[in-house]
């Protein structure tokens, strides 16, 4: 059973403890939104495979098109979703 705990700060406490949560809460969706790449419209081969959460060897056989900088081999999320929506 959970046992409840009640606090009593002043004002100036309470808009602290406010700020820090909000921080706290920021940084860890931001950090997040990076560890997912939901920011990014083009991933690696690990980043595409962990974002449609399949194996490399599934992932390969889509035969998906691909853009290559620099020996870097980039995918689209729209094509990778638009792959997904079709099949």
């Amino acid at each position: 059973m959970a046992q409840s705990i009640s606090v009593m700060l002043n004002e100036h406490d309470s808009n602290e403890l406010r700020k820090q949560v909000y921080t706290i809460v920021t940084n860890e969706i931001e950090r997040a939104r990076r560890d997912t790449a939901l920011d990014k419209q083009y991933l690696r081969r690990k980043e595409a495979i962990q974002f449609v959460g399949i194996s490399g060897t599934t992932f390969d056989s889509w035969l998906l098109p691909s853009h290559k900088i620099d020996g870097i081999v980039l995918y689209s999320k729209k094509d990778i979703t638009d792959y997904i929506e079709s099949h």
